[in-house]
């Protein structure tokens, strides 16, 4: 009898928050930079760290391809190695 595989859990899923989709970027380390600089303005809550965090745990899974070419391969090591910035937000 064959057992069933269970699914693995992804973390590239569909967006919950549009509005932080539309400012987070991971198309290069300046565009990361500056969504975290919007992020910054707005202030940073739990819901926004959370979102950067994720962000950056995508750039990571994605390294794992080998089809990357050399350029994105640089970006995508440079978006893991930056510093986020703490919660500014606390909750009420």
């Amino acid at each position: 009898m064959a057992t069933q595989r269970r699914r693995r859990k992804t973390i590239f899923f569909p967006p919950r928050h549009k509005k932080l989709a539309d400012i987070i970027s991971i198309e290069s380390p300046a565009a990361f930079r500056e969504s975290i600089r919007k992020l910054k303005r707005m202030g940073i809550g739990a819901t926004e760290k959370r979102a950067l965090v994720l962000a950056q745990n995508r750039a990571k899974a994605m390294l794992k391809k080998r089809s990357l070419s050399e350029k994105e391969r640089r970006e995508l090591q440079a978006i893991s190695r930056i510093r986020l910035p703490e919660v500014t937000k606390k909750a009420a």
